[in-house]
């Protein structure tokens, strides 16, 4: 479902949940916009892993293709507006705990030359260091189940699927130049506690402010100390103490290590600290942010992506 950066699962020592990018884990499979909360021992607040019906439909192919940018759609609001996920569409993070997307399958990809069709799409791509040129994201189709190659979806058994359960489909994609700036609005989610969802709008530049923040303070922050022969325990303990670089302590008490604050975004949570792969030096704090869907509606572009809570 993500590139490479998004399948490193970060852990802590002495904390319980991990957190993997791939296929996160809530409580149990969400409805579309819905966001429901109990209290922390018994679950966790829902994300919606919903599939809004697409609008269109054109050709499908198996060559990469590529869409125009946009010139028609309005700007997007400079600055993190907080909002309410229920009136938000597409899906707003990974499906959970062995479950899949659920909705409407995506339009089909256009011919060579073409533009995507208004409806939601599975996008990837490695956020950049260097937010001044366009990043080439991967744009796939959300497709029923029931019609994907097997192993394309989580079998619950039987082999069988209900009808709105939906996977991603490998067998087209459409290269997408994705320009961080004022045109494109960004959906990002966070975490501040059980009880309320942290949500907010911003533009291309937000996110790329943000990103850019974080990478370096996470170095300094967390990676630093970390080289430097500190625990990752004693990394969180430190921060929950004094913090620093945005880090500081989880609202909420047994959500993860800490949270990261910027600029007025939605707190992102670090269930853990440092990846444990191969390369757990090569760490940074923007693999947190998932990359979830493309929502095309009129020639505007919006991305939902997430930081928060997964079991």
């Amino acid at each position: 479902m993500s590139p490479h950066s998004l399948r490193k699962a970060i852990a802590v020592a002495g904390v319980a949940a991990l957190f993997a990018f791939t296929a996160g884990c809530s409580s149990s499979k969400a409805v579309k916009g819905a966001t429901e909360t109990t209290s922390a021992a018994a679950t966790t607040t829902e994300v919606a892993t919903t599939v809004a019906p697409p609008v269109t439909d054109t050709p499908a192919t198996d060559a990469p293709t590529t869409l125009a940018p946009a010139t028609t759609a309005p700007p997007a609001p400079a600055g993190w507006t907080a909002i309410d996920p229920a009136n938000t569409p597409g899906p707003l993070a990974f499906p959970c705990c062995a479950s899949n997307w659920t909705g409407v399958a995506s339009p089909a990809l256009p011919s060579a030359g073409g533009t995507l069709a208004d409806g939601i799409y599975s996008i990837r791509f490695d956020w950049p260091s260097d937010f001044s040129q366009p990043v080439t994201a991967t744009v796939s189709r959300f497709e029923l189940c029931s019609t994907l190659p097997a192993g394309s979806c989580e079998d619950n058994g039987g082999g069988s699927y209900a009808a709105d359960e939906l996977g991603v489909d490998s067998t087209a994609t459409f290269t997408l130049p994705l320009t961080f700036d004022d045109q494109l609005h960004v959906v990002l989610g966070g975490f501040r506690n059980w009880d309320s969802p942290a949500f907010a709008t911003g533009n291309g530049l937000d996110i790329a402010s943000l990103v850019t923040a974080l990478d370096a303070d996470y170095q300094v922050a967390i990676m630093q100390p970390f080289t430097g022969g500190a625990t990752q325990d004693q990394i969180a303990a430190n921060l929950t103490a004094t913090p620093a670089n945005g880090f500081s302590a989880p609202e909420a008490e047994g959500a993860g290590a800490l949270v990261y604050t910027h600029d007025g975004c939605p707190p992102l949570l670090f269930q853990g600290l440092v990846g444990f792969d191969d390369t757990p030096l090569d760490t940074r704090g923007s693999d947190i942010i998932g990359r979830i869907a493309l929502v095309v509606s009129g020639g505007q572009l919006t991305i939902n992506l997430y930081s928060g809570f997964y079991s």
